[in-house]
């Protein structure tokens, strides 16, 4: 036994002389073995260059391995099974536990609730390796609970005492051994013949558990000779600092004191002091990592990027990369290695930065598949039947692409559900009978909607046959046994044909050179057959239910990743310090030097805490270091990272997350900057800077793709680059990039101005049979936006329907009840005043529930949600009704009309409004209420329009267009009258009354009707409006009106002052009747200008703006008008008092009279074209 130690700092060429004396093996002791031992994800490259070292340029008697692969070899060699080929995998085992846990369950108190969690089985399986690692078993723990004073501690080491060893005895049941796999080569290796006249090297490790170096010590023992290397100064001092415990080196310290006791003086200690990398480097590494830290005193410094977020970091890192290959003949991809401190924070960046530059790149990291189709289809398949085929659990299935579906018809299939509001127990029916606009008399099988409702049937069918068999046997409550679960399965995968659909997928992701997703499908499917497998074998006899096989499944799948190959020899590698940190590259970059990051903070410490740690350590027993150590740890890798670089080394970092939040650099950028060892960070911003922009033309895809960048500025009056004009022309010639170039180009062609459209088109959409029909809030909308009007009511654009019960539903509801109760009645010849309490609560539960019927096809609601909401609008409705009845108690006007329509069959006349050129507008609605009342022999009339919002309006509205409703019930109104009754009728209010229970604040808890109490003395239910100006008939609507005096009452909110005149800031609410009569006429003339810009095919991207609000905020279109201010302009509206508003309608009026000699009036003959809507 000869053995030898390496000992120096990173760079001083340990592993060189590790080369050499292997070279100088195979020449002394040809074909005598030799075993090179180093970390696990560094055996490729370091079997490349040691071949490349060789003087052949190969060997044959080196095996370069891992710790798994060493194990591999040596089974192989002596022809046995190790723990790595072991018939349970890591999953089988996790299930054994999580049996073992749920046996286990009364005997635990203080974990008892952790072990109903799904991820305790693994948190509890990586303790249970770290024991073995440590060497520690039951015994050892329950001795360990003897000796400690915390008593949480005595109890926890109890119960994981109880778990282990029960865990033991299930794994030996199976014919396993729950054996550390490192112990289990350690036990095989003196049997093996690649141990007899051996030559050993261990490279590039900085840390063992106990069970490490026990097949290290066995390692030396059977070895002819043994060479290991550690990272040490060689400066006695350091190694000192160093046993502290708080040092670089701490970590590597501990192999050397390890060495030292069990090997002594018959070590052969060969000290490195040789220096590699540039000079920066090894500045860094001989005066920054040291205790204090040293100045700089070199002029050299280390590039330091900061990027606007981590896109642009990982953009300028690419960029970079590219120069460098760029640079020299000789420079290689594969000699850049990214180093991060864990590959999730930027691995799906640098993905996809670089796939846009076409950097070829291998991350060497595991990806986890939990997401994938496969998975999704199993975590669907368990969710259907514990949420009895709810709608979530059921798309996720159908959209996995593995039932038996196209796209085309899951999506049709999902717009009728939400449009009808299926759920649950209705997918078991035996058909859905749903047709869109059907109505009572019609005719089923003839009707538009009957193919849509075929294809959806046969669509459910379809579905239902695969998944009922399924779920009548999951729902089983008392469980099945594992082998049940496993055939079951089984069988689905099979019925589904997911092997030959997933065989299909990896077969076309190949043909396009999509590795990962060819690897993807091929390993998920190996991995369900496996869990699928382990069920069977492991949990054959044992009865689970759905939860618990929900419980293994959500463990199964979290376990499950896949992992690549690199695609090839030339490629750039982005890895982990920990899992490549002992390879050298000539040019390295570290990203991600942020707070937390890198340094990495650390994370909760576990099932075992720190101090408990340091107690059980005092008792004897050893595990893993804690939190404190692992943060000097954090040094020791950042000092790795820095020291990899052979020819040049940049640091990169962050200053903002994908969400903007600001990120901090970590603190070792900042010294760094203080102590001279980096540049002044260079920054990257969002947006391409000018004087930058030839740096960001790299690839010719890549290049074309920021065009559409430059053209928009283009489009902003700046001057653009003479640089991409050339890039333009040139792809313009290019046959291979002139597609790209179109599609990059459109912004230059592409805009969204809404052409004027043609007069037969107008004529076509709206204008048919010569007058435009429509209600007035269409003409409202034209104000709005008049593309918003156009996509609407000309293209007939809609959004999907989803059946809700939401804040319009709820209003609908709402205005059928009232209508129903006031129908009531009128047929009665009663007033709302008629009805006592007891009517009132008896008649709205009846007609609520009438309604409730109706609205669900005679269906009784399940879901508790439907019910809350239903039961709240039921409230809603008493409490209006409640309202209502008071208000007309107080009143001395009648309900004359409900529902009232005009311009519809049976109805009122339409409004005419003359358009020129023989058209006209014909204007349809219906007046929620009317009420009357007689004074002097002049009767007055009042709109009353129920909102379930808040609702509003002011002449300012009107003036715009923007509100126009009221006053066009007016009109329709005062035409009525003077057409049916041969006289006028005078306006005494128009207003919206509110169908709303109000949210009332409260300093503590109060009762319901004491929230009703305070909702009456509040704002939340007055009326608004317009008032006529006339004191005496206020008093007529509201009796108590004056009683108020200041204060405003909830049905006439007008506040008075005490000579009982109205209050000046309540002027602008009244209004006499030449001021109604000018707002009538000026709505008159809105919507003709209206109707005609209509006419003229006017409907411009142009939404109004006022006050700083814009309708663009709820507004459906706006994926379809991509309305953008760089090339939009709203229509900017100035903010107008009532009086400059109704001055500025009159000037209007008066204008309008003088041009055109007082001809353009209202049009108010007969219009009997019955109930026709067509148009606007």
């Amino acid at each position: 036994m000869n053995i030898s130690v390496y000992y120096g700092r990173a760079g001083s060429g340990k592993t060189r002389a590790v080369y050499e004396r292997i070279r100088q093996v195979m020449t002394d002791c040809p074909g005598e073995p030799i075993i090179l031992l180093v970390p696990e994800p560094a055996t490729y490259r370091v079997e490349r260059e040691l071949a490349e070292f060789m003087p052949e340029k190969g060997f044959t008697t080196v095996r370069v391995v891992g710790f798994g692969r060493l194990g591999y070899q040596v089974y192989q060699s002596i022809g046995s099974k190790g723990a790595g080929q072991s018939s349970l995998s890591s999953f089988g085992r996790s299930m054994l536990l999580r049996l073992v846990m749920k046996r286990k369950q009364k005997e635990l108190g203080l974990l008892e609730q952790a072990t109903k969690r799904p991820e305790f089985s693994s948190v509890l399986q990586q303790l249970f390796s770290e024991f073995r690692a440590f060497r520690v078993g039951p015994d050892d723990l329950e001795r360990g609970a003897e000796s400690v004073k915390n008593k949480v501690l005595q109890k926890k080491l109890r119960e994981l005492s109880i778990c282990m060893a029960a865990y033991e005895e299930e794994i030996s049941r199976h014919g396993e051994r729950d054996i550390d796999p490192i112990m289990e080569i350690v036990e095989a290796l003196p049997q093996s013949p690649l141990m007899e006249n051996s030559h050993v090297f261990i490279d590039g490790f900085h840390w063992f558990t106990p069970t490490h170096y026990e097949l290290i010590y066995t390692l030396f023992d059977l070895a002819k000779e043994a060479v290991i290397t550690i990272d040490l100064p060689t400066a006695p001092k350091s190694l000192h600092m160093a046993r502290r415990g708080e040092h670089l080196f701490s970590r590597p310290l501990e192999i050397y004191d390890t060495l030292v006791a069990r090997y002594g003086s018959s070590i052969n200690w060969i000290g490195f002091d040789g220096k590699r990398g540039p000079q920066i480097v090894q500045e860094l590494e001989a005066n920054y990592f040291t205790s204090p830290s040293k100045q700089n005193s070199t002029d050299a410094t280390v590039p330091l990027i900061r990027g606007y977020n981590r896109e642009r970091e990982a953009d300028a890192v690419a960029r970079r990369i590219l120069a460098y290959v760029e640079s020299s003949p000789e420079a290689r991809y594969r000699d850049v290695c990214i180093m991060l401190r864990e590959s999730e924070t930027y691995g799906d960046t640098l993905e996809k930065v670089f796939g846009r530059y076409g950097i070829p790149h291998f991350i060497d990291r595991q990806r986890p598949m939990k997401n994938h189709p496969l998975g999704e289809l199993l975590t669907a398949l368990f969710d259907i039947v514990r949420h009895s085929y709810s709608r979530d659990s059921m798309f996720l299935l159908l959209k996995t692409d593995l039932m038996p579906l196209s796209r085309e018809a899951v999506d049709e299939l999902e717009n009728y559900v939400l449009e009808f509001g299926i759920d649950h127990y209705k997918w078991e029916r035996e058909s859905w009978p749903y047709l869109r606009g059907f109505h009572e008399g019609q005719d089923e099988e003839s009707h538009a909607d009957a193919p849509r409702r075929a294809r959806v049937n046969k669509a459910r069918q379809t579905i239902m046959d695969i998944l009922s068999p399924w779920f009548d046997f999951a729902a089983h409550s008392e469980g099945h046994r594992g082998a049940e679960w496993g055939e079951q399965l089984y069988g689905l995968l099979e019925t589904l044909q997911v092997p030959q659909r997933l065989y299909e997928w990896a077969k076309d992701a190949e043909t396009v050179g999509d590795q990962e997703s060819k690897a993807s499908h091929e390993q998920m499917y190996n991995a369900v057959i496996s869990f699928i497998d382990e069920i069977t074998m492991v949990m054959k006899d044992e009865v689970l239910t759905l939860d618990e096989m929900m419980l293994l499944l959500e463990e199964g799948l979290s376990d499950v990743n896949y992992s690549m190959i690199p695609p090839s020899l030339d490629h750039v590698v982005i890895t982990t310090i920990e899992r490549g940190y002992s390879q050298w590259w000539p040019k390295v970059f570290v990203m991600g030097l942020n707070q937390g990051v890198f340094p990495q903070s650390m994370g909760d410490e576990g099932l075992i805490k720190d101090k408990e740690r340091q107690e059980l350590a005092k008792a004897g027993i050893t595990l893993a270091e804690g939190a404190l150590p692992k943060a000097f740890n954090e040094n020791f890798l950042l000092y790795l990272a820095m020291t990899r670089a052979a020819h040049s080394l940049t640091l990169s970092y962050a200053s903002s997350g994908e969400d903007g939040t600001g990120l901090e650099p970590s603190l070792v950028v900042k010294r760094l900057e203080s102590l001279g060892y980096v540049d002044k960070a260079v920054d990257i911003p969002l947006s391409i800077a000018p004087d930058t922009e030839a740096d960001y033309v790299w690839r010719p895809l890549q290049s074309l793709s920021l065009l559409s960048e430059r053209w928009g500025a283009l489009f902003s009056g700046h001057e653009v680059n003479p640089l991409w004009w050339g890039l333009y022309n040139w792809a313009r010639e290019s046959d291979t990039y002139r597609p790209r170039l179109g599609e990059v180009s459109r912004g230059i062609r592409d805009n969204n101005d809404v052409p004027v459209i043609t007069k037969d088109l107008v004529n076509g959409l709206f204008l048919s049979k010569g007058y435009m029909s429509g209600s007035v809030t269409r003409l409202e909308r034209y104000q709005q936006c008049p593309f918003k009007f156009y996509a609407q009511y000309g293209l007939k654009l809609e959004p999907r329907r989803v059946r809700s019960f939401g804040a319009p539903e709820i209003g609908t509801f709402l205005h059928a009840n009232l209508e129903r109760l006031g129908n009531y009645l009128l047929d009665n010849n009663k007033q709302w005043r008629d009805l006592n309490e007891e009517d009132q609560h008896n008649l709205c539960r009846t007609v609520a529930e009438e309604i409730l019927q109706e609205n669900q096809g005679g269906e009784e609601t399940s879901d508790a949600y439907q019910k809350a909401i239903e039961q709240r609008v039921q409230r809603t409705l008493h409490v209006t009704v409640d309202r209502l009845v008071e208000w007309s108690k107080r009143s001395d006007f009648d309900t004359k009309y409900l529902e009232q329509d005009f311009g519809r069959q049976g109805g009122w006349d339409p409004i005419r409004v003359p358009l020129g050129e023989d058209r006209y507008l014909r204007l349809i609605g219906q007046i929620d209420r009317i009420d009357e009342y007689t004074r002097d022999g002049q009767t007055y009339g009042m709109v009353i329009d129920y909102k379930s919002g808040g609702a509003h309006v002011t002449a300012q509205d009107v003036y715009y267009g923007l509100k126009l409703q009221l006053m066009t019930y007016l009109l329709a109104l005062e035409s009525a009258y003077g057409k049916t009754k041969g006289e006028s009728i005078a306006p005494a209010a128009v207003v919206y009354s509110y169908v709303k229970n109000p949210k009332i604040p409260a300093d503590a808890p109060i009762s319901y009707e004491d929230a009703i109490s305070l909702a009456k003395e509040s704002n939340a239910w007055q009326n608004s409006g317009y008032f006529s100006d006339d004191i005496e008939l206020l008093t007529h609507i509201d009796n108590k009106f004056l009683s108020y005096g200041s204060k405003r009452g909830p049905y006439v909110p007008i506040a008075t002052k005490k000579d009982q005149t109205i209050s000046s800031r309540d002027l602008r609410k009244v209004k006499n009747p030449g001021e109604f009569d000018v707002m009538c006429r000026y709505t008159n003339h809105v919507m003709a200008e209206t109707g005609r810009n209509i006419g003229e095919g006017q409907f411009p991207i142009k939404p109004y703006q006022l006050n700083g609000f814009r309708p663009c905020t709820y507004c459906d279109y706006r994926t379809v008008c991509r309305f953008d201010s760089s090339r939009n302009k709203y229509n900017y509206l100035s903010g107008l008092s009532e009086d400059d508003a109704l001055e500025r309608m009159k000037e209007a009026l008066n204008d309008i009279n003088n041009s055109s000699n007082g001809n353009n009036s209202n049009d108010r003959n007969n219009s009997n074209e019955g109930g026709e809507n067509h148009g606007c």
